[in-house]
């Protein structure tokens, strides 16, 4: 029996430490492909996926540092996740990358989707790490449903004995799938404002407020798609993992993916650009001819004013020395006025 063989027994008939988190979690485990069990107590899911043939995949629900700690027995005897690793994995400050270990990786990811509530984006941190025989996601909230993952698992079925490397294939791609559904909803809220602004339907004012809300959440979702890029292209370089080469097509089809929603990106950007500068124009033009027309009748009312004024002119009017005559001629002021400033606000030149 080889010292390598030897060891491996030991550490199967060696007693597995209880392992207790405190956070929501869920979990996997495969045997060559087949779903063998799923939601195991974490302690017999560590007594399992000690079996070489074993895959193993656990979710976290927004752990702690100790949550973290405690899965030491999941990742085996020899191996232990490093310790910036297990802190940066429960940070809130990780851009989408990857890190590499000697024994694992890191992946930081970002989950994104629209607020059904007020229609805003939101975003949920998505990290994992990458074993030889577990996979280890941990969510920060749940934003990032779990259950079109699981779908996905399912329907490759038998794939999933070529190691944890199919696995996070379908991570990313539903990752990536999400970015798509964001940027289709930006997509028809963006064509929404165009039309209302070509069609002169909405208040200028409403338009622009609404193309700078537009412009902000495609900046946000360029600040998580953009570094995934990187992300993905680092996990396509040789050597970045242990995994079977006939998984290399299937992260490289997530890669053009995400480089098609980059350039999706710049579309949305350039349009909303667009939209910002025709109603900063169709401004412009509708104040000229605002002030043509009120310059037209400043030049109509100033040919009387001018010669009544240069003859003084003082003709009595109804009510001349009485009392009610000044506050008839007052209201008439004030009431004309008035009237001018809602014609004027109606049309849009106040």
């Amino acid at each position: 029996m080889s010292d390598t063989t030897q060891q491996q027994d030991d550490r199967a008939a060696a007693p597995v430490p209880d392992v207790r988190v405190n956070c929501r979690h869920r979990s996997r485990l495969y045997r060559r492909g087949v779903l063998v069990a799923s939601d195991l107590p974490l302690r017999e899911l560590a007594d399992r996926g000690a079996d070489p043939d074993a895959l193993v995949w656990v979710d976290l629900l927004a752990p702690t540092l100790s949550d973290l700690t405690a899965l030491a027995p999941l990742v085996g005897g020899e191996l232990e996740l490093h310790p910036l690793a297990v802190e940066n994995a429960v940070s809130g400050s990780q851009r989408p990358r990857l890190v590499r270990y000697r024994d694992h990786s890191l992946l930081h990811a970002r989950a994104v989707h629209l607020d059904p509530a007020d229609g805003t984006l939101a975003s949920t941190r998505v990290a994992a790490f990458i074993l030889d025989r577990a996979l280890i996601t941990i969510r920060s909230d749940d934003g990032f449903p779990l259950e079109p993952l699981l779908a996905q698992w399912d329907d490759i079925g038998g794939l999933t004995e070529r190691g944890v490397g199919f696995l996070v294939h379908s991570l990313l791609d539903q990752l990536v799938d999400g970015y798509f559904e964001v940027l289709d909803d930006l997509d028809d809220r963006i064509q929404d404002l165009e039309d209302e602004l070509l069609e002169g339907t909405g208040p200028t004012r409403d338009i622009q407020l609404r193309s700078f809300s537009l412009r902000k959440d495609v900046v946000r979702l360029s600040r998580v798609v953009l570094p995934m890029n990187e992300a993905l292209s680092a996990l396509l370089r040789p050597g970045a993992h242990a995994l079977y080469a006939d998984i290399v097509p299937y992260y490289q089809d997530v890669y053009d993916h995400a480089l098609r929603a980059t350039e999706r990106i710049d579309g949305l950007r350039d349009t909303i650009e667009s939209i910002l500068s025709t109603s900063l124009a169709m401004q412009g033009n509708s104040l000229n001819e605002i002030m043509k027309k009120l310059t037209a009748w400043a030049a109509i009312i100033a040919i009387p004013t001018g010669v009544t004024g240069y003859f003084g002119q003082n003709i009595p009017f109804p009510g001349y020395g009485e009392s009610w005559g000044f506050w008839l001629s007052a209201v008439m002021l004030v009431g004309l006025a008035a009237g001018l400033w809602f014609g004027f606000r109606r049309r849009g030149w106040l």
